[in-house]
């Protein structure tokens, strides 16, 4: 899982960065569209991520999923991985509906605790590359 997960590591920990900043417990936002509209900015600007899903676990318990209409992510089939670079990460291939298609995606998840007592769960979803079959 390692290898393919590879790739993707340093935009995943981009994207981390920016949801943990972003904060899915804060009031800020006046409306869940103006929240889903800030948390997925940099998917639609730039990147290979085809999903993306932030989950908040917790005290102020919220999901959210890039493309609309994404569907749930599978619990079972997660496989750890340590890096030294981005600490503790999550990895899998899924098949998925994205927009009315089935898509194979090599997700990556990194789970760390947020404000208020919460965990934060942000997962991207990377088109499966055609050298790692």
């Amino acid at each position: 899982m390692r290898m393919a997960i590879e790739p993707y590591l340093e935009e995943h920990a981009r994207f981390d960065r920016w949801a943990r900043r972003l904060s899915l417990g804060d009031g800020a936002f006046r409306s869940q569209a103006a929240l889903q509209e800030a948390a997925f900015a940099p998917l639609r600007e730039r990147g290979r991520a085809r999903a993306g899903w932030l989950v908040r676990e917790g005290p102020d318990a919220q999901e959210l999923r890039y493309p609309e209409g994404a569907p749930p992510l599978p619990e079972a089939g997660w496989v750890r991985v340590r890096t030294d670079e981005h600490g503790e990460v999550a990895g899998r291939r899924a098949t998925l509906e994205l927009e009315g298609e089935p898509r194979e995606l090599t997700l990556v998840r990194r789970s760390r605790p947020a404000p208020g007592g919460a965990t934060l769960h942000v997962t991207l979803g990377f088109p499966v590359a055609a050298s790692a079959e």
